[in-house]
């Protein structure tokens, strides 16, 4: 990696870790867990999960991928399985806008998602 994209993903892994925190004591006690998402191999995936009270998972995630010479980049924030936002895969450049634009809903999410669970039907 160049040492840009080195910054820029150490930018982006910091975000995720400050927000999933942030999110988490602000949800607590209704958000059972949070877990970072730092993977470094093979495609890079950086992100935050949320484990809701029935076992559900809120995951909002950037992943970058080698395509030859460069990087490429796309962002997804993801309910169990239900994608609720998909970034379009783009140059590794956009890696900081992808990670607040993937961060930026988090809260809306996990609010619907657990107001659906106080309010099934």
């Amino acid at each position: 990696m160049h040492d840009d994209l080195l910054r820029a993903v150490m930018a982006a892994a910091s975000a995720f870790s400050e927000a999933g925190r942030d999110l988490y004591l602000d949800f607590h006690p209704d958000v059972r867990r949070w877990s970072p998402i730092t993977d470094l191999v093979g495609t890079v995936r950086l992100g935050v999960s949320y484990t809701l009270p029935d076992g559900r998972e809120l995951v909002c995630e950037v992943r970058l991928r080698p395509d030859g010479p460069d990087w490429t980049v796309d962002g997804t924030v993801d309910l169990d399985g239900e994608e609720l936002l998909l970034l379009p895969e783009g140059p590794a450049d956009l890696l900081g806008d992808y990670t607040e634009q993937v961060l930026e809903p988090a809260r809306r999410h996990l609010d619907e998602a657990l107001r659906g669970l106080a309010n099934p039907g």
